[in-house]
């Protein structure tokens, strides 16, 4: 069965980029969002596997993303999607719950070793 992701990032190209690497190699990408405050409304709507999750984005931060939906769904996998300029910042990250981490920009083979990694089949 194929895992269903959700792409939370404020860029459109690095969504689509990710959408591509996912969809090539049989994930389900079942939403993306633009701020941390959408990726929250999507997650309790369409209730996905893994949410991979942008650090920085307006309204919501990645960070306080990630502490909410840890708080609402401690099974959620959920992988933060870093530059390589915030690596403090992703450190806190896995210090709050998360996953796993990718840094961009990313290369397909990374992205599917950690999804392979933290959600094997």
């Amino acid at each position: 069965m194929s895992k269903k992701i959700l792409i939370a990032d404020d860029s459109q190209q690095v969504r689509k980029a990710l959408r591509d690497i996912l969809e090539k190699n049989n994930y389900t990408v079942v939403g993306e969002a633009s701020s941390g405050t959408e990726a929250i409304k999507l997650c309790n709507s369409l209730s996905p596997d893994i949410v991979m999750l942008d650090i920085i984005m307006p309204q919501l931060g990645g960070i306080e993303a990630l502490r909410m939906l840890r708080s609402m769904n401690k099974e959620l996998k959920i992988i933060m999607v870093s530059a390589l300029d915030s690596m403090d910042r992703v450190k806190e990250c896995l210090k709050a719950g998360a996953n796993h981490y990718i840094l961009k920009p990313f290369e397909e083979d990374k992205v599917l070793e950690i999804l392979k990694k933290i959600s094997p089949e």
